[in-house]
């Protein structure tokens, strides 16, 4: 004796299309809630407001670990932009135009405990350095992508991409 199951024949009706808030192929999300990018390089953006500067041997020294910094960085932009810290605490190490767009950000806000848990730098030269950082809180997970140059003996973000 064989059985044999039939296809369940398609005939009851579809239901009808809804309007769709979300996205969809033709309109999709954008990748990352902020991007924001310097078109000028920060020695063109800054000009030394001291006659002299230490010689660049004396300034690479002092440059803190740019793996470290970017993590710490990336760590404080997560709680910023949810809230958990105040924003002029990031004032010194953005650039202004940066800084103004990143005070307009507010995500939902879940960053108490954040923490950076991967780093990768890639150093360009001896003052410019991109890092990829993710940050993880209680309920979500961060991705940052940032550009830092050295100015004056420390590092300043110059270009942030945060998804």
């Amino acid at each position: 004796m064989s059985t044999h199951i039939a296809p369940r024949p398609r005939s009851l009706p579809q239901p009808a299309s809804r309007a769709r808030s979300g996205p969809t192929p033709s309109r999709p999300t954008s990748s990352s809630p902020f991007r924001w990018n310097s078109q000028r390089s920060l020695s063109q953006t800054y000009r030394p407001r001291v006659a002299s500067l230490p010689d660049a041997a004396s300034t690479q020294a002092e440059l803190p670990d740019p793996s470290a910094w970017a993590a710490t960085l990336a760590r404080a932009i997560v709680e910023v932009v949810t809230g958990a810290r105040q924003a002029p605490q990031l004032r010194r190490w953005l650039l202004p135009d940066l800084y103004t767009a990143l005070t307009d950000i507010h995500l939902s806000p879940c960053a108490r405990g954040a923490s950076a848990i991967h780093v990768r730098v890639c150093s360009i030269d001896a003052q410019h350095t991109e890092a990829a950082v993710i940050v993880a809180t209680a309920a979500r997970i961060y991705a940052l992508a940032l550009r830092l140059e050295e100015y004056r003996g420390r590092w300043m973000a110059t270009a942030l991409e945060l998804a």
